[in-house]
């Protein structure tokens, strides 16, 4: 068996332990080991990270009492028998931070009616699935607001390890189904739990949780929340966030609902009135344009205006000077004509798309692709061959 200092001892941060079996794979040794500050992950936990030896720990594994390490140490690391284990400890404490707060906010669901199914504690955020309705967003401020009460009061964490008729006798949140000894996780007289991951000493170190929202999954609710230093970090980007706006707003955090929906007011006003000038500069353009070319087909790449204009100048000069029209937008282009007598688009992309590098297509009298070069005399000289063959 492995001792699990990590029970023993969450806040232990490095050891040294032996090593009682070795298996190589690969460029790296599975190592059983007599004892590891290493959390294998479960309960919703993700796995510690650290090193062994300086070497990244590679994977984790649990198998009964055995926890194996995977590590890629030379022949003669693993030939001494012992190796040291040096813990990430940010991360774990991260990880203890996310799973007490996740209790002790699952403690509070239960009591208003929503009892947890399951629970994710990932690296940005903890997700708990409960039964019941949807919370509203007043009934999430509610409870949001409980639990960081209970993290003011600074209650305890205690861990118990007792028979499961015994365990039964406490007020467990979710019971247990497995016989045998349990490891019961106590908040102070407030919640008790079997669970087998890392915890604080006291909620007062979880320090802050926000809950972000809730959705519906698999016939359950499901509570996003920030605990711990994700919490703090989160208040921190927020913040950085109404500094950059009360700069480019001028106005106060308090206004911004208010300046925001002036601008949005603003920002309708202002797309009306250039739909209304979009389409005169359309009618100017393509008369400017058919008066400038005296053939039966223009080219030209469009320098001002927007992609949706040079597609209506082509329709435009189709449909209103009979002209077939070659409009470039950036890297664009819009291609149409009056008739297929005049000129077939889809047979002119199909003939020549490749040799003049477009690529596109559409109906008949209309196509649109990209220009994978810019060569708009080769594609006036070729769209002249057409139009005059016809």
């Amino acid at each position: 068996m492995t001792i699990p200092v990590y029970h023993l001892d969450p806040y232990a941060k490095a050891i040294t332990a032996r090593i009682t079996d070795a298996r190589k794979k690969d460029d790296a040794y599975w190592l059983l080991l007599d004892q590891t500050i290493f959390y294998p992950g479960g309960g919703g936990q993700l796995p510690d990270k650290g090193s062994i030896n300086g070497k990244p720990l590679l994977d984790i594994r649990q198998k009964d009492e055995a926890i194996w390490h995977q590590v890629a140490l030379s022949r003669d690391e693993v030939a001494t028998g012992k190796v040291t284990l040096e813990l990430n400890w940010e991360n774990r404490y991260y990880q203890m931070q996310q799973h007490t707060g996740q209790h002790l906010l699952s403690a509070v669901l239960h009591a208003h009616g929503w009892p947890t199914v399951s629970v994710h504690l990932g690296q940005e955020h903890t997700l708990i699935e409960v039964e019941g309705p949807l919370p509203d967003a007043a009934q999430l401020r509610q409870i949001e607001a409980e639990t960081q009460q209970l993290i003011s009061r600074a209650l305890s964490v205690r861990i118990h390890y007792m028979e499961r008729e015994k365990a039964l006798t406490l007020p467990l949140r979710r019971p247990p189904k497995n016989l045998g000894t349990l490891r019961i996780v106590e908040i102070e007289e407030f919640d008790y739990a079997a669970c087998g991951g890392t915890h604080l000493h006291s909620v007062a170190e979880i320090g802050l949780i926000k809950i972000l929202g809730s959705e519906k999954i698999r016939g359950h609710a499901r509570i996003k929340a920030l605990i711990g230093a994700r919490a703090f970090q989160y208040f921190e980007e927020l913040d950085q966030t109404s500094a950059l706006l009360k700069e480019k707003l001028n106005t106060d955090h308090r206004q911004f609902n208010t300046r925001i929906t002036q601008l949005l007011e603003e920002l309708s006003f202002l797309k009306k009135q250039k739909k209304f000038y979009q389409s005169y500069f359309i009618e100017y353009e393509s008369a400017r344009l058919a008066k400038e070319f005296d053939t039966p087909f223009i080219v030209y790449s469009l320098q001002n205006g927007e992609l949706n204009d040079a597609a209506e100048l082509a329709k435009k000069l189709s449909k209103n000077f009979g002209k077939v029209a070659f409009i470039q937008f950036d890297r664009r282009f819009f291609l149409s004509s009056p008739s297929a007598e005049i000129l077939d688009t889809f047979v002119f992309l199909k003939e020549k798309g490749k040799e003049l590098e477009l690529k596109g297509g559409g109906p008949q009298g209309f196509c649109q692709g990209v220009m994978h070069r810019n060569n708009l005399q080769q594609i006036a000289e070729t769209i002249k061959i057409y139009v005059n063959q016809s």
